[in-house]
C-alpha cells in the first residue's frame, strides 16, 4: 500500500521542529498532525490518527474530507 493510499491522496508535510521532533501533517489539513523522533516513525503516528479521525467521523455520521 502507498502513501497515498494511507492518507487517501492528501499531501504531507514533514519537518524537524524546534525541539528536535519531526512533525508530520497534511498539507490540506495542517490541524492533522503527528511527531515523533525519526521522520518514518512520524508518518506512522500521521496514518494513526488519520486511521481514527476518519473512524470518528464514521461513528458521527460525518462526510470524511477528501483531497480538495
Amino acid at each position: 500500500m502507498s502513501k497515498k493510499d494511507v492518507f487517501d491522496g492528501f499531501n504531507v508535510n514533514i519537518f524537524l521542529d524546534e525541539d528536535g521532533d519531526y512533525l508530520a501533517h497534511f498539507v490540506e489539513m495542517p490541524n492533522v498532525s503527528a511527531f515523533s523522533d525519526t521522520p518514518e516513525r512520524a508518518l506512522r503516528e500521521l496514518a494513526i490518527a488519520w486511521k481514527g479521525l476518519k473512524e470518528s467521523y464514521q461513528k458521527h455520521n460525518e462526510p470524511i474530507p477528501k483531497v480538495p
